[in-house]
């Protein structure tokens, strides 16, 4: 067998996220009444929120984490999402681990139905950004990981999480220098 053909030159940049959300009803068979989505990426503020995946440690930058969910069950669904990033240094020597940042949230409300609803209803979509100054992260090679719960109560008054209802977006190589 030939070794494969060597990459294009220039190459497109590769910016996949892995991911995964589980609902409480994820090992039913569809449709589901709640089901979700999550996705994010690191942006370089200095250059008009342009994503990256290699930042300089001496230059500020951004991560934007977003998630929708959707179905008939999402106008009744009240809570708390907490949203939480994660780094992990993959080359055994960078300096920076664990939680980034702190632990941010987004109050979710019900909303009253009045008659047949569009399935746009059916459709919430969350943003959270975290911004960090220079220095925050040191030189190195890592996986960033964000995760999304939901928590039933409030934000000011939060209860147990619900259920299984949780998302991840894993950045397989983030690079720091």
């Amino acid at each position: 067998m030939a070794p494969p053909p060597p990459p294009p030159c220039p190459q497109a940049q590769d910016f996949s996220v892995l991911t995964g959300f589980i609902t409480p009803e994820s090992d039913l068979a569809p449709p589901h009444g709640l089901d979700a989505s999550i996705t994010m990426a690191v942006l370089d503020p200095e250059e008009n929120d342009e994503v990256t995946r290699i930042v300089e440690t001496t230059a500020r930058f951004s991560v934007l984490v977003q998630w929708c969910i959707c179905g008939p069950v999402v106008p009744a669904l009240c809570g708390c999402w907490n949203v939480s990033l994660f780094i992990d240094d993959i080359d055994g020597v960078a300096p920076t681990h664990g939680q980034l940042g702190q632990t941010r949230t987004a109050q979710v409300d019900s909303v009253a139905l009045q008659g047949p609803q569009p399935p746009e209803s059916f459709k919430r979509c969350y943003s959270m950004r975290f911004d960090f100054p220079p220095g925050t992260v040191g030189a190195g090679v890592y996986n960033l990981i964000s995760t999304v719960t939901l928590r039933t109560g409030s934000c000011a008054n939060p209860g147990p999480r619900l259920g299984d209802t949780m998302g991840y977006a894993t950045i397989p190589v983030l690079v720091f220098f």
